[in-house]
């Protein structure tokens, strides 16, 4: 898991080189919602097409899950500890704090808010289908649709970056990419591929691990998606934004992140699964393995809330930020330790808080049971 980490991120330097060229004309915080969001997200999106690729029938629907765990762990990760990063990074830099368009967090944040409860929702049912990977994957192609169309034109469209071609230390990649005027755009398309390529080589590596991991500790697979795939697979989102806080770019940090957890919730997950089932013909049996996800769920939606409240409703991000930020991902890695204890049956003491809302999650009649019903009611025809 470490060595893929490292490969991931190297690839992404790469990545990032050839998405600076590619959106060089995209408005600022664009960018960062559109490719720096869908690139920097691929480890995401592969890792789920290695757990469906890799599941054994009767391990798919656990593996299904495992794979949204990674998916909602990364998004957890990113909205607290790359925000955190960005943060410390621009106040070791001098500056005062970081401001931030409230239009960035507004349409994005929106939108975020928007596909968590659509994955609150679907995924309480008890069997997941072709449709509901369709459903995800158009809930990304509006919100794409809708960041483009608020780009604003010709905004950056006489803009060069006046020290490509000056800087001594370019990498291989950059001098390959810089070495002419002429196909440019044709070689960052090309870095742009081989990047993505090595990054779902790291992925498969990265879920055989978190199998492997799972199994000798004998717990769910999803918890160590949640926390160590999530970690891992969030490398790319991580790099881009703290380069982009280094260059000033402050909106492109926060909305990559924002385009990145949508990407994670909607495509990452939906897209793979829509293939997969279209090409299989069958649907996943999510009737035991969903439940194991309804406090992940709930969590990502508080989290988001509280995250983006913080976000808008703050002039200036500063350093009481980065602590707030950083004790709310130290509770819910405590949550998540003491979840995968309570249901392998044991004996922390994390376990008994972290069972204590599991337990009131999952009552009967409780918000689990009314969420599987709605689902129900909307997927009973898929």
């Amino acid at each position: 898991m470490v060595i893929c980490s490292y490969i991931i991120a190297k690839a992404c330097d790469m990545f990032e080189a050839s998405t600076d060229y590619l959106g060089r004309n995209f408005s600022e915080g664009v960018k960062g919602a559109t490719l720096n969001a869908i690139g920097s997200s691929m480890p995401e999106l592969l890792t789920t097409v290695f757990f469906l690729a890799f599941a054994t029938h009767a391990n798919l629907g656990r593996d299904l899950a495992a794979s949204i765990g990674g998916d909602t762990g990364s998004a957890i990760f990113n909205s607290i500890v790359i925000p955190m990063l960005v943060i410390w990074v621009v106040l070791a830099m001098g500056l005062k704090g970081v401001k931030i368009s409230k239009k960035v967090i507004l349409r994005d944040g929106l939108f975020l808010i928007g596909a968590e409860i659509l994955l609150l929702i679907l995924l309480s049912s008890n069997y997941i289908t072709v449709f509901h990977g369709c459903a995800f994957t158009a809930f990304y192609l509006i919100y794409f649709a809708y960041t483009l169309l608020s780009m604003k034109k010709g905004e950056n469209e006489d803009e060069e970056d006046d020290d490509e071609n000056g800087n001594e230390a370019l990498s291989w990649y950059e001098k390959f990419q810089f070495k002419s005027e002429e196909g440019r755009t044709s070689r960052s398309w090309t870095l742009f591929v081989v990047s993505t390529i090595i990054i779902a080589a790291a992925c498969a590596g990265l879920v055989e691990s978190c199998k492997g991991m799972a199994d000798a500790m004998q717990i769910n697979p999803l918890f160590i998606a949640l926390i160590l795939v999530a970690a891992a697979s969030s490398v790319p989102d991580t790099i881009i934004s703290l380069k982009d806080a280094r260059k000033g770019n402050h909106d492109d940090a926060l909305s990559n992140v924002l385009g990145s957890n949508i990407f994670d919730i909607t495509i990452s997950m939906g897209l793979p699964v829509a293939v997969f089932l279209a090409i299989t013909g069958q649907k996943i049996d999510f009737i035991e393995s969903g439940p194991t996800l309804i406090d992940i769920r709930v969590m990502l939606l508080l989290v988001t809330v509280v995250t983006m409240a913080i976000f808008f409703f703050s002039k200036e991000l500063k350093t009481i930020h980065v602590i707030g930020l950083g004790i709310l991902y130290g509770i819910f890695i405590l949550y998540a330790i003491g979840a995968a204890d309570y249901l392998a049956d044991g004996n922390l003491w994390l376990s008994k808080p972290a069972g204590a809302f599991i337990d009131f999650l999952r009552q009967p009649g409780g918000i689990g049971d009314g969420l599987q019903k709605i689902a129900n009611a909307v997927t009973g025809g898929w």
